[in-house]
């Protein structure tokens, strides 16, 4: 039965009757006021699956133009009761999928299938602090997803990284080959550091892995099946958030994650066979080089006395000796890999357990490198509104140098010379007089490999993150994390008091063999709290507001131990405590600890689809600065438009025309903790009467400023013919002012000199990307991509201290880098030259002035070089038709210049005693009139290295990085195996390499040409 009650008041009471009123319609919504009658409720239900049938739990469901909704189940079923409405339409969203719309009609179970949206997910910008729509971003990214690194390489990640984005070298190392446990160094966009001695890897990137920052070596062993994008942050606007550690760009990787509601299990298996490559090697033979001798002068004795050691010599080349040596430490090795990863979920949890072990070796006897990893994640919905995201990670990596040591040795010994003496037994030293047993001697590195020498290095890490994000509501969302990482590495190495070295000279008992252990112990931990809002501002939603703000925090610390003992009795007492004494120094070691805190809010203003606007400011602090300037703000902006979204730009050829500037301050801690602070060495050997003494071993500088790097970036994004054709282009201007440099001090005050901000360097220089869809049509697919990029530095400004460096300390026969105003770090300085003389057969040299003269002069360096190319980058194509893949690399780069060492030490200023290139005994001038590249045999010149522009070379060069070809199982048949889906393919590495100079590669460690095979499941 219903009452109508209906009273009236006159005066004041009515006001509080309408407030009673009102109070009553917001807590007692339920009862019903006069002449209104409730809609009834109905009950909807429905179950969602992906396009494999599979359920799909977490689906939001919402009643259109409402808040009213839930969230699917584990079992992809929802129940939603909704008031009756004369139209009703329901929207299921769910991350990676397209949204979908349904009408109630008079059915109320509803069954959706919902599909994957490629578009969407690539038209997102992550950047680890907020997200972006990508065609309203002004940063400089570079995305590649997992899938395009494997068609690059599925052996080599740095190098696919390299192959695929514009502006990212990895610097090229000559001396380490292809030496598996030599971890390369990778540069974005040049150096924005000045790089002196003892500041190494400051222009290294900062690398994050799923939100926790790891090294460059953490990279180079990370599982490339395990990838599913990265991102590379360019420029000011895109990685300005990461405050004083994104100066050098921004490197953000992203596992895969688990996507499907049944367990699935997947195996990868890449089996590789590795062949030494020794193509640029031209050494002589056993008599080139015992002519070479001869000419050179080595046996010219008044009285005869080396004559039997030509002899000698001589009786073995007739015997047949001629002993190839660079193939004596080498081998052809196998490497496999393998990685297994279970997904699913099940009690609203979703999960992914992945295992991996690799076990690779290089092609030289005795070394490998072994990787081992677990990593666990876990995700759970609270709810629709919360996720929680748990990962746990262990890794471990074992490596072991070779025992027969560095290859430059080989290249060394003489080919004259056997291996073994008449027991069959290595020879232990090679002497030049060999009768006498005297004079210059080689050691034998094969009878060295025989001992129980060892070089070994283990470095173990766990990591813990947990991160959540709460979806207030359709604008407004929260995330957060906190990461906690601790490591351990250890690196150990013996050397027998049984080495051949030991008997190059007279050494007591007690200092053969020696012992050295280095181990370093690691914990950091971040965390980070986002808030993040966005508004659309019109009905059609072209028009955006977002903001994003909050805060981080992060903390390192770590401990460092080193010993070196001494004086071992027998070859096989390999452990540390068979040592007699320490070294000539004790044990040292330390402690490093630095905390950082930032504070940051993040604008983007998306207008009519057509402008945006992009905006940063952070105020970031470091505990490595004095007091009075711990925190320094970093901050960008950025326009863009999209010129495609204008009428008149209303081309059926034309998709996509976007341009964008951007302009912001990022900065760079290059240094160790404690730099700002004067610190002292308490010393033993100063003990008197009152206590120890302590001397200072840095000079702190209170004043120390931050590092700061102004960025300015111009991009282009365009498409055409319906997304066939990509083009992407940047400029870009850095200029860093305040770096970190030394300034000399008095010796009084006890160092030598301090750390203060007074360099200042630029970098300029512009990328490109094009990619088109040359054939598309049935189930044949061409692609083509080709990327390019230059780079030029400049030094605008250096100390005095950096100047007087310049004449300190030679490279041995490779200059050593010049700090000059004006000049580039990349820079080759040597005297210029006019060539070698005709008449005398001496080098003329040409001084700053322009005159000429016999004379070397270090003085009279200048730049006549400079390494960085003109032009630089890859090819790309890739070939597919029904199920076949053929991807072709290739990488490219030409005018710029490299001083060839080769030239240098081993066809000119020879050690004439050793093997050199075969060009010394061929090329040098012999006789008045010869017009020739190089100085006659002997040089007569003094040991000081003469750093020459005749070495300095065009380095032009073209290589083909790898070819692969793999085919896609067709599904029907392996479904009835209980096989989902089947990859399988080969490929090479490394195949061939045209270059306009010619010198020797891999000195220390050889390169090698590889074959793989990749086998890889899913159940």
């Amino acid at each position: 039965m219903r009452v109508d009650l209906v009273l009236k008041f006159d005066g004041n009471l009515c006001g509080v009757v309408k407030w009673i009123l009102l109070f009553c319609c917001i807590c007692f919504p339920e009862i019903p006021v006069a002449g209104e009658s409730r809609s009834a409720l109905i009950v909807i239900t429905g179950e969602v699956k992906d396009a494999d049938g599979e359920p799909l739990p977490g689906v939001t469901v919402v009643l259109k133009g409402t808040s009213l909704g839930c969230a699917t189940g584990t079992d992809g079923k929802f129940r939603l009761e909704i008031p009756e409405q004369k139209e009703m339409v329901l929207l299921f969203r769910f991350v990676g999928m397209k949204n979908q719309e349904v009408t109630v009609t008079s059915t109320r179970h509803i069954r959706v299938t919902m599909v994957k949206d490629m578009k969407e997910l690539d038209d997102v910008i992550v950047t680890g602090y907020y997200t972006q729509a990508k065609n309203a971003f002004t940063g400089e990214i570079t995305r590649i997803k997992g899938e395009d690194l494997l068609r690059v390489s599925p052996t080599n990640l740095l190098q696919a990284l390299a192959i695929l984005t514009p502006g990212l070298r990895i610097v090229e190392n000559n001396e380490a080959g292809s030496d598996p446990n030599v971890v390369p160094e990778i540069l974005i966009r040049g150096a924005s550091s000045i790089m002196t001695k003892g500041q190494e890897g400051v222009n290294a990137p900062l690398i994050m892995l799923d939100g926790v920052e790891i090294s460059v070596e953490d990279l180079y062993d990370l599982d490339i099946y395990d990838i599913e994008q990265v991102l590379v942050l360019k420029d000011a606007s895109a990685a300005v958030l990461y405050g004083e550690k994104a100066a050098n760009g921004v490197i953000l990787v992203e596992r895969v994650r688990g996507k499907s509601d049944k367990p699935r299990f997947s195996y990868n298996f890449t089996p590789m066979f590795s062949f030494p490559d020794l193509t640029s090697l031209r050494l002589c033979d056993a008599e080139e080089k015992l002519e070479l001798e001869r000419l050179a002068g080595l046996y010219d004795r008044v009285d005869g006395s080396l004559d039997p050691a030509y002899d000698y010599k001589l009786e073995n080349i007739r015997r047949g000796v001629n002993t190839d040596w660079t193939t004596k430490p080498l081998r052809n090795a196998f490497t496999h890999s393998h990685s297994a990863t279970m997904t699913g979920r099940g009690g609203g949890i979703e999960y992914k357990v992945t295992g991996r072990f690799s076990d690779t070796y290089g092609v030289m006897k005795g070394d490998y490198r072994r990787n081992y990893g677990v990593n666990v994640s876990l995700s759970y919905r609270f709810a629709r509104d919360v996720v929680a995201t748990y990962q746990l990670a262990y890794t471990m990596t074992e490596g072991k140098n070779s025992p027969y040591g560095s290859f430059a040795q080989y290249t060394r010994l003489n080919p004259y010379n056997p291996v073994y003496d008449g027991d069959g037994e290595y020879i232990r030293n090679y002497y030049f007089d060999p009768v006498n047993r005297t004079m210059e001697r080689q050691v034998n590195p094969l009878y060295n490999a025989t001992l129980a020498s060892f070089s070994k290095s283990q470095n173990k890490a766990v990591t813990n993150y947990l991160s959540l994000r709460w979806d207030m509501n359709e604008t407004l969302f929260i995330t957060g994390n906190v990461s906690v990482r601790q490591g351990d590495t250890w690196n150990k190495v013996y050397v027998s008091p049984e080495d051949a070295s030991f008997t190059l000279q007279e050494i007591p008992q007690n200092k053969k063999g020696t012992y050295t252990a280095y181990s370093t112990e690691t914990t950091d931990w971040a965390g980070k709290l986002v808030l993040n809002y966005r508004l659309p501002l019109n009905d059609a939603g072209t028009t955006v507001l977002s903001l994003s703000a909050g805060t981080d925090i992060g903390k390192d610390k770590s401990s460092s131990m080193q010993v070196k003992a001494e004086g071992f009795m027998k070859d096989k007492m390999t452990d540390i405590k068979f040592a007699s004494q320490y070294a000539t120094t004790r044990p040292v070691g330390g402690e490093k600890e630095s905390a950082e805190v930032g504070f940051f809010v993040n604008g983007s203003l998306d207008l009519l689809g057509r402008y945006f606007v992009n905006a940063s400011y952070k105020t970031a602090g470091s505990s490595k600065f004095g007091s009075k300037h711990r925190f320094a703000p970093v901050w960008s902006a950025g326009i863009g438009w999209n010129l495609h979204k204008e009428g008149f730009m209303n081309f059926d050829w034309l998709n996509v025309l976007r341009l964008r500037f951007s302009v912001g301050s990022t900065a760079n801690v290059t240094f160790t903790p404690y730099q700002a602070l004067t610190t002292y060495l308490y010393d033993s050997d100063l003990i008197h009467y009152g206590g120890m003494g302590a001397v200072p071993i840095t000079m702190g500088n209170p004043d120390m400023k931050w590092q700061v790097t102004r960025k300015y970036n111009w991009g282009l994004t365009a498409t055409f013919w319906k997304e066939r054709v990509n083009v992407e282009a940047s400029y870009y201007v850095n200029k860093t002012k305040d770096a970190l440099m030394p300034l000399t001090l008095p010796s009084s005050v006890g160092v030598s000199s301090v750390l203060v901000n007074m360099g200042k360097l630029q970098n300029s220089g512009y990328e490109f990307s094009i990619s088109a869809q040359v054939v598309k049509r049935n189930n044949l697919l061409w692609m083509v991509m080709v990327n390019g990029s230059h780079v030029f530095d400049k030094l605008t400004s250096i100390s005095d201290a950096l100047k007087a460096e310049n004449m300190a300390a030679y490279y041995g026969v490779k200059p050593q880098p010049m700090f000059v105003e004006g000049g580039s770090q990349f820079g080759i300085y040597a005297m210029r030259s006019a060539g070698i003389d005709p008449a005398s057969g001496q080098e003329v040299y040409i001084k700053k002035n322009g005159n000429y003269t016999f004379t070397y002069d270090k003085n009279e360096r200048v730049e006549v070089g400079n390494t960085n190319p003109m032009l630089e980058g890859s090819l790309f194509t890739s070939l597919s038709y029904r199920g076949f893949t053929l991807n072709v690399t290739a990488a490219y780069k030409f005018g710029g210049d490299i001083y060839n060492t080769t030239l240098a030490n081993k066809v000119e200023y020879i050690d004439p005693y050793g093997n050199v290139d075969r060009r010394a005994f061929t090329k040098r001038w012999k006789k008045p009139g010869d017009l020739v590249r190089f100085l006659g045999i002997p040089e007569n010149v003094s040991d000081e290295n003469r750093y020459s522009e005749r070495f300095v070379e065009r380095d032009n060069t073209f290589a083909i990085t790898s070819i692969m070809l793999n085919y896609e199982f067709k599904p029907g048949y392996l479904r009835k195996i209980g096989i989902k889906r089947l990859n399988l393919g080969i490929g090479v590495a490394d195949i061939a390499r045209f270059s306009s100079v010619k010198q020797e590669r891999g000195t220390e460690y050889p390169f090698q040409r590889s074959f793989h095979i990749t086998f890889r499941p899913t159940f």
